[in-house]
């Protein structure tokens, strides 16, 4: 073996290992004191595109729902709402059965309407105020499509909470709806009154209480329609122009059926098409006749404020429905967090056991390495022994 003084070629070979061996060591201190086997591309670069990936759409699950848990809220705070509406609606209509009897004085009706009168005008104000913050949710500034939830990590992943409008206006619009009534309101007449189902049948009961002849007049004072033809029956509820007259409705319940001569006939012509009554009204209307009326007011409260409840209790189930459907998105998106964590961790999280090991492994050789290379670095004096 020849003996070189100018390369140590031994040096050399120890100096690489050592190097080698330190920067495994180095890489192995990063990896234990961050906790990620992948702290730079370098690392992995395969892995780090995958765990980041991963991370995009675990930090996407949890903002979703927390999204999801605010679309609950709204609905929610919804459908408490349109609970306290539905009690409403329920004394309303308890009170138009009480007013069913003739036996009532004219106080008594009144004290019963200004009751009837308050609760459908506190409806319209819960529905007026219900709101989520700042932003109304219960008339006719919530979307009729819904709130748009993003209930999921990626694009096309939505759900919708539906609140709906619950001022009454757009509940008789739902009940026309429902009754497939699509007639403008400028266009309800005498002729055609009993195509318009509940709603014809309130301007009709209206024009016995107040001795209206004018189907337009009695259209007028119950739906404050000034708009004219753009405005269907049906629509009512998508228009806020068209709001509706409490006061006007309550006349129904407070006063008593009257005709004067003048409009006894105009009356009649109206009514043939809603109501039969008996005998001529040329001259006002007789017992038989009033008892007819009074029976066909109350029949008309009646129907109307069991169609209100109908359509509030579907605005409540539809809100019931997509709060467990949310709920459920919410339970699925946690799953998946924890599962697509799992995931990511066997990737990017570093095993303390194997790299612990790997750590030990390496000191032994560091240690051997420096003791080896202190020793190549004494070769070159042999050389000196040759020139004694």
């Amino acid at each position: 073996m020849a003996l070189f003084v100018n390369t140590n070629v031994a040096s050399l070979s120890g100096q690489k290992n050592l190097m080698d061996v330190t920067a495994r060591m180095n890489s192995s201190f990063e990896k234990l004191s961050s906790g990620s086997r992948i702290n730079s591309a370098r690392d992995d670069a395969a892995g780090l595109q995958i765990s980041d990936r991963l991370t995009t759409q675990i930090t996407g699950l949890n903002q979703a729902s927390r999204n999801a848990n605010d679309g609950i809220s709204i609905a929610q705070i919804a459908e408490g709402a349109l609970g306290e509406i539905t009690n409403n609606i329920q004394r309303m209509r308890q009170l138009a059965v009480q007013g069913g009897n003739r036996t009532l004085s004219s106080d008594d009706r009144s004290a019963l309407a200004e009751e009837f009168e308050k609760l459908g005008k506190v409806n319209n104000d819960i529905a007026d105020r219900t709101a989520y913050g700042t932003l109304k949710i219960l008339n006719g500034e919530s979307p009729s499509e819904g709130f748009q939830i993003q209930s999921g990590a990626f694009s096309g992943e939505q759900d919708t909470v539906t609140t709906g409008n619950a001022k009454l206006a757009a509940l008789f619009g739902k009940v026309a709806d429902d009754e497939s009534i699509t007639g403008v309101m400028s266009a309800l007449d005498s002729t055609n009154i009993q195509n318009y189902g509940t709603v014809g049948k309130l301007v009709a009961a209206y024009m016995v209480a107040n001795d209206e002849s004018g189907v337009q007049d009695a259209v007028s004072a119950l739906f404050n329609n000034t708009v004219g033809d753009s405005v269907a029956a049906n629509e009512m509820g998508k228009d806020n122009s068209i709001t509706f007259n409490m006061s006007a409705l309550a006349t129904i319940l407070s006063s008593e059926p009257t005709a004067s001569t003048a409009n006894a006939s105009l009356i009649e012509a109206a009514l043939t098409n809603v109501i039969t009554v008996t005998g001529a009204v040329s001259t006002g209307w007789d017992d038989t006749q009033m008892n007819e009326l009074y029976a066909f007011a109350t029949d008309t409260l009646l129907d109307a404020m069991s169609d209100l409840v109908t359509q509030v209790d579907k605005q409540r189930a539809k809100l019931g429905a997509e709060q467990n459907g949310l709920t459920s998105m919410v339970r699925n998106n946690t799953t998946a967090v924890v599962n697509v964590s799992d995931s990511r961790a066997r990737i990017q999280d570093t095993d303390f056991a194997a790299e612990t090991a790997e750590l030990t492994r390496n000191q032994i050789i560091q240690q051997a390495s420096t003791t080896i290379l202190s020793q190549a670095n004494q070769l070159p004096q042999t050389a000196l022994s040759l020139l004694r």
